[in-house]
């Protein structure tokens, strides 16, 4: 059964809230003294059976403890996050590569489906599997000569259908290898 009163802790807190906070003011970033102080009365609710008469001091001393709490999760938090920068790349690409990426990744989808099913099957052999045009010739049974030359007109095909899913008439970035 819980023996706490609530009305005492109701007067306790706004007997006190101001001593501790200012308290905290004195000795943390004010960014950090509402939440320590939170942390001090809540230690402070928990244990209210075991609170002492005099009740400043031992406030006083749960909120440095509480303090000293916050500053050592801070330092774990930054060392965590100093290892984890030496091992993540120096450059992480923000908010807008990464939509850019994405946009790019379904204009890629679009223009596959776009250019139909036998120059997605041999843009796919030669840029996903990474076989040579030769090795695609083989498989598909046709000559390295003839296979250079669908694939040509498929990565053409493809080029002219990516710019229509992007909507960019600049076709530098967007242009394919060349199959040699």
């Amino acid at each position: 059964m819980d023996d706490r009163d609530p009305e005492a802790f109701r007067a306790l807190y706004r007997a006190h809230y101001g001593t501790v906070c200012r308290y905290l003011a004195a000795r943390a970033d004010r960014s950090a003294v509402e939440d320590v102080a939170a942390e001090t009365f809540l230690v402070a609710w928990r244990r209210q059976a075991e609170l002492p008469p005099h009740i400043v001091p031992w406030l006083l001393n749960t909120a440095a403890k509480c303090l000293a709490n916050a500053r050592r999760a801070r330092e774990r938090s930054d060392a965590l996050a100093l290892r984890l920068a030496g091992v993540l790349p120096a450059s992480s690409p923000g908010v807008d590569a990464e939509l850019e990426s994405r946009a790019h990744r379904r204009a890629l989808v679009a223009a596959l489906v776009a250019v139909g099913e036998r120059d997605r099957e041999l843009l796919l052999l030669r840029f996903w599997d990474g076989l040579a045009p030769r090795e695609i010739a083989a498989v598909v049974g046709v000559s390295p000569v003839t296979m250079r030359a669908r694939l040509s007109r498929a990565g053409r095909r493809l080029e002219h259908e990516l710019r229509i899913a992007l909507a960019v008439g600049d076709p530098s970035p967007l242009s394919i290898p060349e199959v040699a």
